[in-house]
């Protein structure tokens, strides 16, 4: 039976297998449509690009990631949380499992993880309804998948990030003095930020929050200010925005490279005061816990605000985007086996 971890988010889908390397791949979804010139010919010599994945699903064929951002004038990125068990959800997880599963397998588990926000009944069923049963991966250019799911494990999503800390890769426990401490974790994503208390490793529900605030709310507004400032309309493509402008502080601008940090900076530290002013409503300054982890994709640009209020601030290592998904696999290979 093999595990498989997917975090589901909105900016982005991280996921991960047993000796598998992490994947990472932008949460667009469009319809397919017909390819004039395919790019057969520019595709790398190690077989496939996760840039060009095309799947059906129901009887209809779908742009997932990348290629839905170049192609598919209709894409789909939407924040709104009833996406949960979706058509366009469903091409996601087919798209990961054209990756992370292999023609041989037969029986999976998900692992997976929900916004605080959303964690709930209906969410969940929703979330199971369409992940759990037979799934027939086609997607173009490859050899079909048949598989079933046979369970599925929801999680608070920055729970995660606890279970990677705590367990090694073979779910033993590595870190007992972190699993026996209360902790808060802040996992600022794409849609939302997580806010999750956990007392001995248990969830505290009175401590733990989800704001519909996160990268996104500075990347419209970066958006717009690129737009007003050299012409560069990409308010529809908030992806390139994170790529090029947050991480790089730089864009090109008529084949010229264009140093934008006037623009990032002021909208960065807004979210942060948003977001810390969250966490101490839940935490106060954090004199009751013994570490604050700081995870996902909003990591890097928050932790310099973040260890201003929570100067025992603990930042996981590893690339921060799958520290979730990491954890989520590391707790499904306790829970289920390797």
């Amino acid at each position: 039976m093999k595990v498989l971890a997917a975090d589901f988010g909105f900016g982005y889908v991280k996921a991960l297998a047993l000796g598998y390397k992490p994947l990472c791949i932008p949460s667009l979804v469009g319809p397919a449509e017909y390819d004039r010139f395919p790019d057969d010919d520019v595709v790398p010599e190690n077989g496939h690009s996760t840039a060009s994945i095309k799947v059906e699903v129901d009887g209809r064929w779908f742009y997932v990631g990348e290629l839905a951002g170049l192609q598919s004038a209709s894409r789909s990125q939407t924040l709104d949380p009833t996406r949960t068990g979706s058509t366009e959800q469903k091409a996601l997880f087919h798209g990961v499992a054209s990756e992370l599963v292999r023609t041989t397998d037969q029986e999976i588990v998900v692992i997976c993880g929900l916004p605080v926000l959303d964690f709930d009944e209906r969410n969940k069923a929703a979330l199971s309804k369409m992940l759990r049963g037979p799934h027939e991966v086609k997607r173009e250019g490859r050899h079909a998948r048949a598989f079933e799911v046979v369970e599925v494990y929801p999680m608070p999503q920055a729970l995660g990030t606890l279970y990677g800390l705590v367990l090694d890769r073979h779910g033993k426990l590595v870190d007992g003095d972190l699993a026996d401490g209360r902790v808060g974790i802040v996992d600022p994503g794409h849609g939302t930020t997580n806010f999750i208390l956990v007392d001995r490793m248990r969830y505290v529900e009175t401590g733990s929050g989800s704001m519909q605030s996160g990268m996104s709310e500075a990347l419209v507004k970066i958006a717009k200010d690129l737009k007003r400032e050299y012409g560069l309309d990409w308010t529809n493509n908030l992806t390139r925005v994170d790529r090029e402008a947050v991480r790089m502080r730089t864009v090109e601008v008529k084949g010229v490279p264009v140093n934008v940090a006037h623009i990032v900076t002021p909208h960065l530290a807004d979210l942060a005061d948003t977001l810390i002013s969250k966490a101490r409503s839940l935490w106060g300054e954090g004199e009751d816990l013994r570490t604050v982890v700081l995870t996902g994709g909003g990591q890097v640009e928050m932790a310099q605000y973040f260890r201003q209020v929570y100067n025992h601030l603990r930042l996981p290592g590893g690339d921060p985007q799958f520290c979730n998904v990491v954890g989520f696999l590391r707790a499904g290979i306790r829970r289920f086996g390797e």
